[in-house]
């Protein structure tokens, strides 16, 4: 009997520890993944702080976008200023936007997508600081411009769309709205974007542009 109840402890002793050796070995392969996961839902917190930024906006008059959908030369011209002034306040940094675009952009068979907004929101934790600086760029340059975000958000749809970018399909606002909801803990779905018809003179007044939007895509696509 003493036999049978000391064999009975000593499997119950070799359960517990494998069972402990089980959890150890799994929490050593989840807990980078965990790690990452709580470093990126962080980061996207820390990018509530964008809220506060745009208040600094000195510009708060409601925009009357016109009925043809059409740009101006000086509207043009004014958005082409404060996307310069963002890329020179990020210098080098811009970078690590494009790295970020092209992972989001990569599907697993090597062919290209759009990010969906609920993966830019991701992606954008990896990265909180370097983006609450362009934000703060952008609000400084769009208050030089007397930008406000209605009319900002407008121009800056048009112009990258009459430079065929289609791609950049959300803006700051959009971005801001998102990063809000993950704050609040709201499941972020994908929203369904209507690209408006582009009038011929928008092409006219973009195409001396379109180089450089071109090359401004991966920062764009992040609402920059």
């Amino acid at each position: 009997m003493r036999k049978f109840v000391a064999g009975c402890l000593f499997a119950i002793v070799l359960l517990v520890g494998g069972v402990a050796l089980i959890v150890y070995l799994a929490w050593d392969l989840v807990r980078p993944l965990v790690a990452t996961v709580t470093g990126v839902t962080e980061g996207v917190r820390r990018l509530g702080e964008i809220t506060d930024i745009d208040r600094q906006l000195t510009t708060t008059t409601p925009f009357a976008p016109p009925e043809s959908g059409e740009l101006t030369e000086a509207q043009v011209a004014r958005f082409i200023r404060v996307q310069t002034a963002v890329r020179a306040a990020l210098g080098t940094r811009a970078e690590a936007f494009a790295d970020k675009y092209r992972e989001l952009s990569r599907r697993p068979d090597g062919t290209s997508q759009v990010p969906s907004l609920p993966d830019l929101v991701g992606g954008l934790g990896d990265l909180p600081d370097v983006y609450l600086e362009a934000w703060r760029a952008q609000v400084t340059a769009m208050n030089a411009e007397r930008f406000s975000r209605d009319e900002f958000s407008w121009v800056r749809l048009r112009v990258y769309q009459a430079a065929g970018l289609d791609a950049v399909r959300y803006d700051a606002r959009d971005l801001e709205r998102a990063l809000e909801a993950v704050a609040r803990g709201v499941r972020l779905a994908a929203p369904e974007v209507s690209l408006p018809d582009v009038p011929a003179r928008n092409r006219e007044l973009v195409a001396p542009h379109r180089a450089l939007l071109a090359s401004w895509l991966s920062l764009a696509v992040f609402g920059l």
